[in-house]
């Protein structure tokens, strides 16, 4: 049976952490899936934070690839990014986290906030170095659902590198978890962990 693969070839860390935490936590993955990695350094804080984590795995190198067939276990993993993938002094300004709280930004009118909001979003594809993670809470989860003109900017940050995480108890409290489109659903301990974790803290 064909397994889903997760391709991080040509990823440092912490991509291909993201990209196998994400993988681990979204329950349509399947009770297992591979992770190709090329890079030793990476393959290794995977699998770190697989054993802490508890998640069985199995690797096998072929020439420089790293293959990880790893198993999904029931109870989420929130183990930091950071512990198995720390910021060098090099790229430490690009350990900022932006909190994103509403769907518009700054206050006075919403139309006007709403533009301001999808000029921020848009804006931060731009610019370096990137985020190492956005937070999303109370109005502002209705950003990453399946209707949200965001989604496209959203999703590329994603495939760039940048951990997503939605409020799970504001994902509930607005009805909206189902319709979560991106980014990865997330709780408070794990979000206090990652903004307190951080260089710096922006909030639009």
């Amino acid at each position: 049976m064909t397994i889903p693969t997760i391709d991080a070839r040509g990823q440092l860390c912490p991509k291909p952490l993201i990209l196998a935490k994400k993988a681990l936590n979204d329950p349509a993955t399947g009770p297992e899936f591979l992770l190709l990695i090329d890079n030793a350094t990476a393959k290794e804080n995977v699998e770190r934070f697989l054993a802490d984590n508890k998640v069985p795995f199995r690797t096998v190198q072929k020439g420089n690839e790293y293959h990880l067939t790893v198993s999904r276990i029931e109870k989420p993993v929130i183990a930091a990014t950071d512990e198995y993938c720390p910021v060098t002094p090099e790229a430490a300004r690009g350990a900022h986290i932006i909190c994103i709280t509403g769907e518009t930004m700054g206050r006075g009118d919403e139309v006007l906030g709403a533009v301001l909001m999808k000029g921020f979003v848009n804006t931060i594809k731009e610019i370096e170095p990137l985020p190492r993670r956005i937070v999303f809470y109370n109005g502002g989860v209705k950003l990453a659902l399946d209707d949200s003109p965001l989604l496209p900017a959203l999703r590329e940050l994603e495939t760039r590198g940048v951990e997503l995480l939605i409020c799970g108890t504001c994902a509930d409290f607005y009805k909206v978890k189902e319709r979560v489109a991106v980014g990865r659903i997330s709780n408070m301990y794990d979000i206090l962990g990652a903004l307190t974790g951080a260089s710096k803290v922006v909030c639009p």
